[in-house]
């Protein structure tokens, strides 16, 4: 399955666990993306290569200087190898990324507007429009939580491994985990003093990363660096 990588900081810059990330792309060959902001404008950078091998991913990343870093390497199991399924996706200040798989034809049918403007052909990007036309109608925070719960009402009667995601408005970092069926995981790491960060990865890189629970939200204000946890089954 894919990798998920995500850092909120207290001071504007690029991790080395960034650098780091990319060994995991040995296994998650198919593509990989990384979106950070500045002063509130979104930078997305794409590639259908291995950030293992792809020289653009590390002069990317000394492109970096940001508070808010959402990353992905992919691994194909929906949509075909293309930049347009390549991870993470934008709509207006939004990003997501998404390790797992969903069957998202009941889903398609709740879209609306323009929700419904699916540029590729992957689950995760129909998730991602599923989750903010919810979260625009309901607010944030009730909209996440009536997104999720209706995919897990899907996932009773339909194919669905999992819908760990890291998602961000620009402020607030969103991580989730949410096992159905294999054991696709997602960490954390915290760190404070004068260089504080919130750092997130589908696999822990190095040492000191605690396990989310299954069904975990962890929000991640931006400005302060302040989390709040909590449960969505």
């Amino acid at each position: 399955m894919c990798k998920l990588f995500g850092a909120v900081l207290s001071q504007e810059g690029c991790p080395n666990t960034l650098e780091k990330f990319r060994y995991q792309a040995l296994q998650n060959p198919d593509g990989w993306g990384i979106a950070w902001y500045t002063k509130r404008k979104l930078h997305l950078v794409k590639s259908i290569k291995s950030a293992w091998w792809d020289v653009k991913y590390l002069a990317t990343l000394r492109e970096v200087k940001s508070k808010l870093i959402i990353a992905h390497l992919r691994k194909m199991t929906v949509g075909n190898i293309r930049e347009v399924n390549t991870h993470p996706f934008t709509l207006d200040k939004y990003v997501f990324a998404h390790n797992g798989s969903v069957d998202v034809r009941p889903l398609v049918e709740y879209l609306k507007g323009t929700y419904k403007r699916i540029k590729g052909t992957t689950d995760s990007e129909v998730l991602f429009h599923f989750i903010v036309q919810n979260m625009e109608k309901w607010g944030h925070f009730m909209g996440l939580r009536k997104a999720t719960k209706e995919i897990s009402k899907v996932a009773k009667e339909r194919k669905v491994t999992s819908i760990n995601f890291l998602m961000t408005d620009g402020r607030y970092l969103y991580a989730y985990k949410r096992n159905y069926k294999g054991k696709n995981n997602l960490y954390f790491k915290k760190k404070g003093g004068f260089n504080k960060y919130v750092m997130f990865s589908s696999k822990p890189i190095e040492h000191g990363w605690e396990e989310l629970e299954n069904g975990e939200l962890m929000v991640v204000d931006s400005l302060d660096l302040s989390v709040i946890r909590t449960k969505i089954l």
